[in-house]
């Protein structure tokens, strides 16, 4: 309870600094970037510039941010005891890593221990100045249409309303924008979904690294996602028959090398928590397509790959209350990769793509949604996961394993249109901290190819014959 309300009295305060913000103290954030890029000469920053710019975004942000009651400058600015040393331009490197003993607070250690290591090196982080996010401006009235109250977490974890039916086939939009406990903010989560109803990879590069930074393995495949229920941008609307009672599917089809090609997976998840997902795996070595129970969603994608089943999107695990416990802090800030991939990279990679030369950052608040088994049969103890409070997604998330040691890490980067509020990935790094191993993943965002998108692209049959 005290949580809660301590959240809340700072969204009021927040709101208080939006609603006494004039038109130009609305547009500071971008007349940050401007001076920014300016300084920089940085043609990826000069582009974001452009695209914060636009009428189409500067409307989308303000009526977003005018539903919430705050946005990510006015959630800040409430905040008094940020260092002055943390500012876009500052850069840190192993020279001087050590001289802001405030870092520890907002930069994950993950990092901070990059600069001085030799595996995954990282040659400097660059702080950039914080951006506004947001969806679609259909989700935005799907979300206005959510009556206060009609919904709720049920102790299975699942999304229900009044009726007890399960709310994610009826309701479309994002529930609990200003959670109160875990539960909501799993879902909250959760149906972000992928940032639109249909996604479309062009292709994605995987490299598995060794703890020497030499890319065992190149993998190259294609990645497909797509919303079942509630659908609110992209034709059909509504609900897709493909399968009833599913809300969301994913397809990943291998491409390269030649040993792998044509290893397809394909996963359709199923709102109940008493209903197993549909998880089959086309396996061309044994020309066999195998079924796979839930437990094998922990399995990893590929040979080397440290991303598994579960992690498609930083977290893709079943939500069932029988055998996790969620539970939320309310209030935190974590510097982060920005979700510039629609103008640039932020995360500039060695060569061999086993290093990263600069690692461009932002301040970020956030909620930390914690997941943590129950059963002790699963290979994670519990994720730790910094959830965004303007994109409602995963912002870096840990995860623990079962003796609650540090395993891995995920961070990544969005392709985020502030034109049209659309988002899909630009890149993901997926690091084991046991065994100092990593996977550095690049997507190329079709967004033409994904307005050709349909089911039979779910179904593993028709797939592997691609």
């Amino acid at each position: 309870m005290m949580q809660s309300f301590k959240w809340t009295l700072k969204v009021a305060t927040a709101a208080a600094l939006l609603a006494g913000a004039s038109t130009a103290a609305m547009a500071d954030w971008r007349d940050d970037w401007k001076a920014f890029a300016a300084a920089t000469g940085d043609a990826g920053h000069a582009k974001w510039v452009e695209q914060i710019s636009t009428p189409e975004a500067r409307k989308l942000d303000a009526d977003w941010a005018a539903f919430r009651g705050y946005d990510a400058s006015t959630l800040i600015a409430a905040q008094k005891d940020l260092p002055p040393e943390l500012k876009p331009g500052l850069i840190i490197n192993k020279d001087n890593v050590g001289q802001f003993p405030w870092l520890a607070k907002y930069l994950p250690d993950f990092w901070i221990q990059r600069l001085n290591s030799e595996w995954f090196n990282t040659g400097q982080i660059r702080i950039v100045p914080t951006s506004h996010y947001y969806m679609q401006a259909s989700m935005l009235e799907a979300t206005k249409a959510i009556a206060p109250g009609s919904l709720l977490v049920n102790d299975k974890a699942e999304l229900v309303n009044a009726s007890g039916e399960l709310a994610v086939l009826k309701t479309p939009g994002l529930p609990f924008t200003m959670p109160k406990n875990g539960g909501e903010l799993n879902w909250l989560q959760t149906l972000h979904g992928v940032g639109v109803d249909d996604l479309y990879f062009n292709p994605i590069y995987m490299t598995a690294c060794d703890s020497n930074n030499k890319p065992e393995r190149n993998y190259v495949g294609q990645i497909w996602w797509r919303r079942m229920a509630g659908r609110t941008d992209d034709a059909p609307l509504g609900n897709i028959g493909i399968a009833p009672g599913a809300y969301e599917a994913g397809a990943l089809l291998f491409t390269e090398p030649n040993d792998v090609r044509g290893l397809a997976g394909v996963r359709i998840r199923y709102a109940a928590a008493d209903r197993d997902d549909d998880f089959k795996v086309f396996i061309p070595s044994l020309r066999r397509t195998r079924v796979l129970a839930g437990t094998n969603g922990q399995d990893p994608l590929a040979a080397g790959m440290e991303v598994a089943w579960d992690e498609w999107r930083s977290t893709w695990m079943k939500n069932d209350g029988r055998l996790y416990e969620y539970t939320m802090e309310p209030d935190a800030f974590i510097l982060a990769m920005p979700e510039t991939g629609h103008a640039y990279d932020p995360l500039t990679l060695t060569e061999n793509r086993c290093g990263a030369q600069n690692v461009d950052m932002e301040l970020r608040p956030a909620w930390v949604l914690d997941i943590k088994d129950k059963t002790g049969t699963y290979q994670y103890s519990h994720k730790r996961i910094h959830v965004d409070k303007e994109l409602y997604y995963t912002q870096y998330q840990e995860a623990y394993d079962p003796s609650g040691k540090l395993y891995r890490v995920w961070d990544d980067s969005r392709d985020f249109d502030p034109s049209t509020g659309r988002m899909m990935w630009k890149n993901a790094m997926v690091a084991n901290v046991i065994s100092n191993r990593v996977n550095t993943l690049t997507m190329n965002a079709d967004w033409e190819g994904r307005k050709t998108m349909n089911n039979a692209l779910f179904d593993i049959d028709q797939l592997r014959s691609r």
